[in-house]
C-alpha cells in the first residue's frame, strides 16, 4: 500500500494534518462591535445583560447570519437606525415569510408544519437565524444560499464566508476550502491527493 494513504500512520486523518479547526466555529466577541450588537439585538439577540458579552438564554445567532450582519455593519447604509438590515426582504415580517414559504418546511410533517406557520414572526426568525428552529432543530437559514438549509448537510466556513456542502473542509495549508470529505487538498498534499487519485481509479 502506498506510505502517503497510510491511516495508521496519519491516524485515519485523510486530511493529513491540513483540516482547520476553527474555520467551522461560532464567533467569539472579538470584532463584535457595538454596531453588531445593536443589528444583531434587532433580530432577538441581546445581551445577557448591559456591558455583557454573552447572549440572553445562551441563544447566540448562527455562524452565517453574524457574517452577514459584520459585514453589513461596514457598508456605508448598510443598516438602518432601528438596527435592521438595509436590505431588500430583510425585516422580521420578510424574514418570516421567507422562511414559512421554504420548501424545506414542506417537507416536515403536518402537525410540525402548521407549529412553524402559527409561530410569531418575531420568534421564527430569531430561531432560524440561531440555526434551531423549535420542532425543526435541522433547518437554519442561509444568507449565503437565501434560504433554509439543513444543518447536518451545510455549514458555514468564517475564513471563506460561504456556506459550505458537508463534504467540503478548510484546509489551513492553502487556506481554502477543499472539496472531499475523504480526500486530501490537491493543493498542499500534492503526493497524498495523487496517491488517492491512483487508489481510486480516478
Amino acid at each position: 500500500m502506498n506510505d502517503y494513504l497510510n491511516d495508521d500512520m496519519w491516524g485515519g486523518d485523510p486530511h493529513y494534518g491540513m483540516e482547520s479547526d476553527s474555520a467551522g466555529d461560532p464567533y467569539t466577541n472579538r470584532g463584535r462591535t457595538e454596531a453588531v450588537w445593536y443589528t444583531l439585538a434587532h433580530y432577538g439577540f441581546r445581551r445577557s445583560a448591559p456591558g455583557s458579552n454573552s447572549f440572553e438564554g445562551n441563544v447566540a445567532p448562527s455562524t452565517c447570519f453574524e457574517s452577514f450582519v459584520r459585514k453589513m455593519v461596514k457598508q456605508q447604509g448598510g443598516v438602518l437606525d432601528n438596527g435592521e438590515i438595509n436590505s431588500h426582504g430583510m425585516s422580521i415580517k420578510e424574514l418570516a415569510h421567507t422562511i414559512r414559504t421554504n420548501h424545506q418546511i414542506g417537507y416536515l410533517n403536518g402537525r410540525t408544519q402548521n407549529i412553524i406557520q402559527e409561530r410569531a414572526g418575531v420568534d421564527l426568525v430569531k430561531q432560524a437565524l440561531s440555526g434551531e428552529i423549535k420542532d425543526a432543530e435541522d433547518l437554519y437559514y442561509s444568507f449565503c444560499r437565501g434560504g433554509l438549509e439543513q444543518s447536518m448537510c451545510t455549514w458555514h466556513c468564517r475564513v471563506c464566508k460561504k456556506c459550505k456542502d458537508w463534504r467540503d473542509w478548510h484546509c489551513k495549508g492553502c487556506n481554502k476550502c477543499q472539496y472531499g470529505a475523504m480526500i486530501p487538498c490537491s493543493n498542499c498534499s500534492v503526493r497524498e491527493f495523487a496517491a488517492w487519485k491512483e487508489a481510486n481509479g480516478c
